[in-house]
């Protein structure tokens, strides 16, 4: 464009002092002068369009991109018609005969010495026409994966994850297979491979695995995934996981938290990924599992007594509820629990936050009402009486909890006639409290549940 703006800006300048002294040598050069500036500006203009149609209007109209080899025939034919047009015009006696003879030897010879970039022309002609991909779609070709960015007179470009460009001669792609990874659909399936204790059964690491892909963004739900047995190996039972994303250049981050997910899961779930191990330390294997699980016990029993929940269990009764309560570690972003879902279940954390959301009786956007941190608890309600969660509990980064469940509970209300009481009496303060916070904010309608009405809850959801 810069070079014929100056050719255009001489031809004028020519025409402006010259134009007289060039006339009285000879009337033709004057001619030819006009005609090359006439052509100069045709040439210019149908740069103007090119640039405003398909770099200005198609982004705006949201139109996909047209292939630069395409827009430069396009121009290159148009600019041939003026040509022939404009020497019409100013030299009606010149026989274009001739001239097309003469450029198809001049074409003859400038396309012998020229095959390569002749061949990629084609190539690129061919590659527009049959149209494997589009400006914007990602694909593998010649063994480089890639965003296609353009294509040439004699290349097409990619753009790789590394943000690096790759030039790939179009006769070289004519000649190899695509794999384009945008279609027919943006979405991309992809497969994952990992191996399991024999000790867990296969139905159960089957449906963890469908669970945390049910809940990892960039996961379509439709296809949805699949996870298939393959086959028993030395230590593991091997299994491979089928699943799509919705956009393949955000694939690495995707797969990788579909992993950390479900390692901590796993972790959850109690499953493991064996690995063979050569340990050459002399040690007590025997000792140090009885001094881990007595740390574990200790911690828990520390953080249990705190709570006032608890603090009417006798030391006996501390012991059992220990003893059943499992730790737990949850993922950024993954839920606790649900709003609406059925509970029994009672969480303490021991490190990390959660969010708390609620949303309204119509289904609206769940909105955070509080951030809990190490030392608070939330689902009581869930655990004594079988209420459905009130809210939904979301990890904010690595979160340690203990869990406590209905069956934890079971063996000791059984097993002591007064402690459901007790209970419901520590449930009766706290929802008063609660009660008492929420009405300084809104007015509310029902008043709290009485200790006789909870308690009668107790024994039901229990069976007493």
């Amino acid at each position: 464009m810069t070079v014929l703006v100056s050719l255009l800006s001489l031809m004028l300048l020519v025409m402006l002092f010259l134009g007289p002294t060039l006339a009285r040598l000879n009337p033709y050069v004057g001619d030819a002068v006009l005609a090359a500036t006439v052509f100069l500006g045709v040439a210019i203009g149908l740069k103007l369009l090119d640039v405003l149609f398909f770099d200005v209007l198609a982004p705006w109209r949201k139109k996909s991109q047209v292939p630069l080899v395409i827009r430069d025939l396009g121009r290159l034919g148009a600019a041939a018609i003026a040509f022939v047009l404009i020497v019409r015009w100013f030299f009606p006696g010149v026989n274009l005969n001739v001239l097309a003879v003469s450029s198809l030897v001049v074409g003859y010879i400038v396309g012998n010495a020229t095959q390569d970039t002749l061949g990629n022309l084609i190539s690129g002609l061919a590659l527009n026409t049959e149209r494997p991909f589009h400006i914007g779609d990602w694909v593998t070709v010649s063994g480089q994966t890639g965003v296609v960015v353009d294509t040439t007179w004699r290349a097409t470009r990619l753009r790789t994850r590394e943000e690096d460009y790759v030039v790939i001669p179009n006769s070289s792609i004519a000649k190899e297979s695509i794999i384009n990874f945008s279609r027919p659909t943006r979405s991309h399936g992809c497969y994952l491979s990992i191996g399991v204790s024999y000790d867990t059964p296969p139905n159960k690491t089957r449906r963890v695995i469908l669970d945390v892909l049910a809940e990892s963004p960039g996961v379509c739900a439709t296809p949805a995934p699949c996870v298939y047995l393959t086959g028993y190996g030395d230590f593991t039972v091997n299994f491979t996981i089928k699943y799509f994303v919705d956009d393949f250049a955000r694939l690495p981050p995707i797969q990788s938290g579909i992993m950390d997910r479900i390692w901590y899961a796993f972790r959850r779930e109690g499953i493991s990924i064996p690995y063979p191990i050569q340990d050459c330390r002399e040690r007590d294997a025997e000792t140090d599992e009885h001094e881990t699980r007595a740390a574990n016990r200790n911690s828990i029993r520390q953080l249990l007594s705190g709570i006032d929940l608890f603090q009417s269990l006798s030391p006996a009764e501390t012991d059992r509820l220990v003893e059943g309560a499992k730790r737990q570690i949850f993922a950024d972003g993954e839920k606790l629990c649900r709003q609406g879902d059925a509970g029994e279940s009672f969480y303490v954390i021991r490190s990390g936050h959660v969010g708390v959301w609620v949303s309204g009786t119509e289904g609206n956007t769940p909105v955070p009402v509080a951030h809990l941190g190490a030392g608070a608890f939330f689902g009581e309600m869930s655990l004594l009486t079988g209420e459905p969660r009130s809210a939904t509990v979301t990890a904010e980064g690595d979160v340690d909890v203990v869990c406590v469940t209905k069956s934890d509970f079971a063996e000791l209300l059984l097993a002591n006639a007064e402690l459901a009481g007790k209970l419901a009496a520590v449930l009766e303060n706290r929802m008063a409290e609660r009660h008492e916070k929420m009405a300084a904010l809104a007015p509310l309608k029902a008043p709290p549940e009485t200790q006789s009405v909870l308690l009668a809850r107790i024994r039901r959801f229990f069976g007493l």
